[in-house]
């Protein structure tokens, strides 16, 4: 039988209505589903963090259960700070490090607590052996280390520069000695430890510079100075120069841009500066091509292939302010920064225009003077007048964190564990086990 026009249309609306209205209540179950889940996953994620200090495991299967449940960028940051920071260790043979080195290898680490003597802590050597390098002066007030540990380049204020062959570790010998009197050194080396650049104050010049020197020391006993550059302002924040020892960066203190100098013929360089503001501090690439700079309000990445026209790439702000330290791996694809106040992040620069955040790392001081970073990434250092260093072994810390976790064997919560912390919330995810790396979840 045929209804009528107007019943059909009557029927059809009603239809609609009801189909419209189940639609809006799988949508706001599905929304109060979606809510209830976040919730679950920052409330794990948060006593993921209250364990860091007292349970490793349990603060890192939290986070990584908080990951699987919603992925979002809180409980993503929570777990790979929580990966990142389980790696820490504090050497505190000493009270306080002002300048710290790391081998390329990771093997170890020196320390320098200002105008003392130079401490080694072996890595390699359970409980992080520590020995103190017998240079055979009073006092030491800034080094620089070549990438293998065999040379050590220290300055001692208003009494020069020396060079120490630490061929063998336990006898080093007094390559040769810079006549050098200044303050406020700065010092840095190429890779292969054959180029080093040494600023100071030139306490004989009345006009307030800096000098730079640029000295070939490939024969260590007889090294030459190839050129002097002078910088305008009392003192330099910070040098850097590349691997490859052809370019080398000098932030300045009055409120100048950075400097770059082309070091292709060391006798003759090339200056060039890096845009119009002033910068705190400075790392470079192995190839001298791109520059990381710490600013008062973050980190900038800059694109130095053009030296009469360098670009800047990125820029890595939130809640950094003075980033007085920066530190970059070999491949140039890490970096690390830590500001002035305690703040340390890891950034991933595969992408130079779009830097990634990896971990932030707890340094657990309220100042960062130095950091370093093996060839490999792998293992970071950090230095402060506030404490002995602090040693990050950075392993397991990846862009995806959960994926880090999974590898390493961590993938399953048992019943019981998922039950006390979810405290009953989380019956409706799992009949038992909660999966981290596989499975499928009920909801």
């Amino acid at each position: 039988m045929d209804l009528p026009y107007a019943d059909r249309t009557r029927w059809f609306a009603l239809l609609v209505v009801f189909a419209v209205a189940v639609w809006g209540i799988s949508v706001v179950a599905g929304g109060r589903r979606d809510a209830e889940r976040a919730a679950l996953a920052r409330k794990l994620a948060l006593k993921g963090v209250e364990l860091r200090d007292i349970d490793a495991l349990g603060a890192r299967l939290l986070g990584a259960a908080a990951v699987r449940l919603n992925a979002d960028a809180q409980t993503r940051e929570a777990l790979a700070d929580t990966v990142a920071n389980e790696g820490r260790v504090d050497l505190n043979d000493v009270s306080r490090s002002d300048d710290v080195a790391i081998a390329s290898d990771g093997s170890f680490v020196l320390a320098l607590p200002f105008a003392e003597k130079v401490h080694r802590w072996d890595l390699r050597e359970e409980g992080a052996y520590e020995s103190v390098l017998d240079l055979r002066t009073s006092s030491v007030d800034r080094m620089a280390v070549s990438a293998d540990g065999r040379v050590v380049v220290a300055a001692d204020d208003f009494d020069g520069v020396t060079l120490w062959d630490l061929d063998r570790r336990t006898h080093p010998r007094k390559a040769a000695f810079l006549p050098l009197v200044g303050s406020s050194f700065e010092i840095v080396l190429s890779r292969d430890a054959t180029t080093a650049l040494i600023a100071y104050e030139d306490l004989d010049d009345d006009l307030e510079r800096v000098n730079v020197e640029v000295w070939d020391i490939s024969s260590l006993s007889r090294p030459a100075r190839r050129s002097t550059l002078k910088v305008p302002g009392g003192r330099l924040y910070d040098l850097a120069v590349s691997a490859d020892g052809r370019t080398a960066v000098a932030v300045r203190d009055d409120g100048q841009a950075p400097l770059v100098w082309d070091l292709t013929d060391p006798a003759h360089p090339a200056e060039s500066h890096v845009g119009d503001q002033e910068k705190e501090s400075a790392a470079l690439s192995p190839d001298g091509r791109r520059a990381v700079f710490g600013t008062g309000n973050g980190v900038e990445v800059w694109d130095l292939g053009d030296r009469a026209k360098p670009v800047r790439v990125a820029t890595m702000g939130g809640e950094f302010h003075d980033v007085f330290t920066v530190a970059m791996a070999r491949k140039g694809d890490l970096v690390l920064a830590a500001d002035y106040h305690g703040r340390a992040v890891l950034w991933d620069l595969s992408e130079p225009s779009r830097p990634v955040r990896l971990a932030a790392l707890r340094t657990g001081v309220r100042v960062v003077d130095e950091v370093a970073l093996s060839d490999d990434g792998r293992t970071a250092v950090m230095g402060s007048p506030w404490s002995g260093p602090r040693v990050w072994d950075l392993s397991h810390v990846e862009q995806d964190p959960l994926e880090s976790v999974c590898r390493r064997g961590d993938d399953v919560l048992s019943a019981e564990f998922w039950e006390l912390h979810t405290e009953g919330q989380g019956a409706a995810y799992t009949d038992g086990d909660f999966r981290l790396c596989d499975g499928v979840l009920t909801q």
